[in-house]
């Protein structure tokens, strides 16, 4: 199993938008393996608009973006982290990975 990269949060108007390179490559060598690719790009920014971190001042310290994420605006906090984690987990089970049967 693949997973493309998280992405970082980047706000277009009040919308989080996608950032990260490599989709493409991971997605293509996916399929040329016969690996299944969870995209955890699109999930990511899928979870900060339902959470709505945008838009934001573009202080990364404080408030809710705050409590996600680190002040590099790439990184998460414990609480960012556990969700990102059970965004994977359900992927994990709605993709019926074998993995997900050693998911609490």
């Amino acid at each position: 199993m693949f997973l493309t990269p998280v992405s970082a949060i980047r706000c277009s108007g009040s919308s989080a938008v996608g950032t990260r390179g490599f989709l493409t490559e991971t997605f293509d060598t996916g399929r040329a393996s016969q690996v299944t690719v969870i995209d955890l790009h699109k999930l990511s920014y899928t979870l900060y608009n339902t959470l709505k971190l945008c838009p934001n001042n573009g202080d990364y310290t404080s408030g809710p973006v705050g409590a996600f994420f680190c002040n590099d605006h790439t990184h998460f906090e414990a609480a960012g982290a556990r969700q990102i984690a059970g965004v994977v987990a359900t992927a994990l089970r709605d993709q019926r990975i074998p993995l997900s049967g050693h998911l609490k």
